[in-house]
């Protein structure tokens, strides 16, 4: 008997691919294997993973576990939903003809930041996740965590997850990372592809090539996203310049680590909010000329126009006294 029909009046949230979730409180939800062996397998891996976490200091940028065994794991709930579904989307023949909206450039920037840390955090543990897709990207408020760890392996793995646009395989040029037509095995270009390609969803709204048709045949777009993919030919990015860099560094695997990526994240973010801060600052003390200005030259011409006093013996504002001249004249 399921889960679902021994505890009936426990809510049921998603399936997974090999699990399902149940909530059991508003803040918390129980993942439990399906009952196939190839699930089961896969939900041992997730165990595996957590019970690594839990020898190590948390991470806010992962979903976190409050307990687990061989008969479910124990999670905060994201209320959110997945990364995907803040974009609200438009399609035509499945091509992304319309983004309602983005999220403001300094969430966005932490996103990217959120995301870099918690695969760095993996890298750090000689782990990969193998498996970075807007599906194991949660939401809850206005946070981002990564979550579903069942294809995470030690770096140096076959890549068993490898799906375009978040994977892509080896090209004739890249002999010394693997076989060609393969995607050889996870670690560091593995993992910061699959960010530079969540990095293009997250500042675009639609995934790499999503908002074109390359194909006449809908169902061949696909596959010619994997050969563009292979050869290295990208979308042009026309974003936001300094967001851009990272993430066509992350296609081009031009981080040595993840946390070298993370690191870069980190400084542009600490950078942008300096920059954002410096703009405010620039427009205020702009502002106080401005109003300097005005008033010195309020005062100006209430020196040099006896006009400018009323019969009570009061000074005419600057506005007070151009109405006046106008009505004199």
């Amino acid at each position: 008997m399921d889960a679902q029909r021994q505890f009936p009046d426990v809510h049921w949230i998603w399936a997974g691919g090999i699990s399902f979730a149940y909530e059991v409180h508003p803040r918390i939800v129980v993942k439990v294997a399906k009952s196939g062996e190839f699930e089961r397998g896969q939900f041992r891996k997730e165990l595996k993973v957590y019970e690594i976490f839990s020898q190590h200091t948390p991470c806010l940028s992962v979903v976190q576990c409050f307990f687990y065994s061989d008969n479910g794991i124990t999670l905060e709930s994201m209320r959110g939903g997945i990364l995907t579904g803040s974009y609200r989307p438009t399609y035509y023949l499945k091509m992304v003809t319309k983004v309602e909206k983005l999220e403001l450039l300094a969430l966005r920037r932490e996103w990217m930041n959120d995301l870099a840390r918690a695969v760095a955090l993996l890298e750090s543990l000689n782990l990969a996740h193998g498996d970075l897709q807007p599906e194991n990207i949660l939401l809850d408020r206005d946070r981002v965590k990564l979550s579903d760890f069942d294809c995470t392996a030690e770096i140096g793995t076959d890549f068993e997850a490898c799906m375009a646009p978040y994977g892509r395989i080896l090209n004739v040029n890249e002999t010394d990372q693997g076989g060609r037509g393969t995607p050889s095995s996870v670690g560091p270009r593995t993992e910061q592809f699959a960010l530079g390609s969540l990095y293009n969803l997250i500042n675009y709204g639609f995934e790499v090539y999503g908002d074109r048709r390359l194909t006449e045949d809908p169902r061949e777009h696909g596959p010619k996203v994997v050969d563009l993919l292979q050869d290295m030919e990208y979308p042009k990015l026309n974003g936001d310049p300094l967001i851009d860099d990272i993430t066509d560094k992350c296609w081009h695997n031009k981080y040595a680590t993840v946390a070298e990526l993370a690191a870069h994240t980190k400084r542009f973010l600490v950078e942008g909010t300096n920059s954002e801060s410096t703009f405010v600052r620039w427009r205020t003390a702009i502002g106080r000329i401005v109003q300097e200005f005005w008033c010195g030259l309020e005062n100006w011409l209430t020196l040099v126009r006896p006009s400018t006093i009323n019969q009570d013996g009061s000074k005419l504002r600057l506005g007070q006294w151009q109405r006046a001249k106008w009505r004199q004249s």
